[in-house]
């Protein structure tokens, strides 16, 4: 059995696209994980605390309120497909074979690179994480709301408190390694109790900012919002 991880970040910005609302990542950084490519990326946050191998399952959750919550909310399923180690840890050219297009490039790739910096490494290879199209996904409710799935895990075994202490401080946030049973268990629940599951083909070169960037290429510039 693969591992599979709780990887904790920041309450989600929504958008609503024609029939579609999207929970994401803040846009004007590196917006991982990314989700407006057919395949789903992340190449920064929480990276270095993963182990991270083919068949994993990374699920992202976001509370209520921080740093306890009571309730945590998947907003993306991520069935990692590829591990793609890039030639220079702190540098990615748009011709790189592991850069899926110029919307992708400009918009998460290009953010290690100066002036941006983000994420810098002085010893470790960087990569990039590519998940499975076909079985990633973002699992909302018939009325298009996230799934809070503090329910399941104590059915399971894993009560609120106890993940408080382990995933959430002052400081910051920590990736949990799930049983890989429960893992699998959880994305099974998910997968069944998700009556909307949005994939990465559904929002492939929809970002809602992407216009803007092609202005941006003539001399405007954006705010970096971090990770």
């Amino acid at each position: 059995m693969k591992r599979s991880y709780l990887i904790y970040h920041p309450k989600r910005q929504v958008t609503n696209i024609d029939n579609l609302t999207v929970y994401h990542d803040s846009f004007g950084g590196n917006e991982d994980p990314y989700l407006w490519n057919k395949s789903f990326l992340h190449t920064y946050c929480h990276i270095t605390q993963l182990i991270n191998e083919e068949g994993q399952i990374n699920f992202w959750i976001s509370g209520d309120i921080f740093p306890e919550f009571n309730k945590l909310f998947c907003d993306c399923v991520f069935v990692i497909a590829e591990k793609n180690y890039w030639k220079e840890r702190n540098r990615i050219e748009r011709e790189d074979p592991i850069v899926d297009n110029n919307q992708t490039y400009e918009h998460h790739y290009k953010w290690v690179n100066p002036p941006h910096s983000q994420h810098p490494f002085k010893r470790r290879r960087r990569y990039t994480l590519k998940a499975d199209p076909d079985k990633s996904f973002q699992p909302q409710d018939n009325t298009k709301n996230l799934i809070d799935i503090v329910p399941f895990l104590e059915n399971n075994g894993i009560k609120r408190e106890f993940l408080i202490k382990k995933i959430t401080s002052k400081m910051g946030s920590y990736p949990f390694e799930l049983e890989a049973n429960i893992g699998e268990k959880l994305y099974d629940y998910l997968d069944r109790n998700g009556t909307i599951k949005i994939i990465g083909q559904q929002l492939q070169d929809r970002h809602p900012n992407w216009q803007n960037i092609k202005n941006e290429s003539k001399g405007l510039t954006k705010k970096c919002g971090g990770c």
